[in-house]
């Protein structure tokens, strides 16, 4: 059972990675005209940081998915928790770069998020293997 808390929390990860990278793609693609809900007051090279910002954790929470359903080793659940907190971390820095403000209701989202991973993952840790063995995978 443990692994399915794995298995949802990656799930998760790569829902929210996509969603982040779509975001990124959307500020590259349409820029400052993008309707954020806020008044956007980056200038245009802090609108590319930010979009690109969104793409590497796009790309950062899917492999880190993926590697951990792939094989659920520690290195692995390692590396979901520390693209989680880059997640956080690329908010809280888009935010300020974008609104020049890093707190509102889309952090609240992220972190809501975050907590809901974060404690799948926790949930699940007793079905990380210290190290890959084949027979794991029977």
């Amino acid at each position: 059972m443990k692994k399915y808390w794995l298995s949802f929390a990656s799930v998760l990860m790569i829902v929210v990675g996509l969603l982040r990278g779509m975001g990124g793609v959307t500020l590259l693609t349409q820029g400052d005209k993008v309707n954020l809900g806020l008044p956007v007051t980056a200038s245009p090279a802090e609108l590319k940081i930010a979009a690109y910002s969104l793409i590497a954790v796009c790309l950062l929470l899917v492999i880190s998915a993926v590697s951990l359903t792939i094989r659920r080793l520690v290195s692995n659940y390692a590396f979901c928790w520390a693209s989680l907190l880059l997640f956080l971390a690329s908010g809280l820095v888009n935010g300020f770069l974008l609104f020049g403000h890093p707190l509102g209701s889309g952090q609240l989202i992220n972190w809501g998020v975050s907590f809901i991973i974060g404690l799948c993952l926790v949930l699940g840790k007793d079905a990380v293997h210290p190290k890959y063995i084949q027979e794991y995978e029977k």
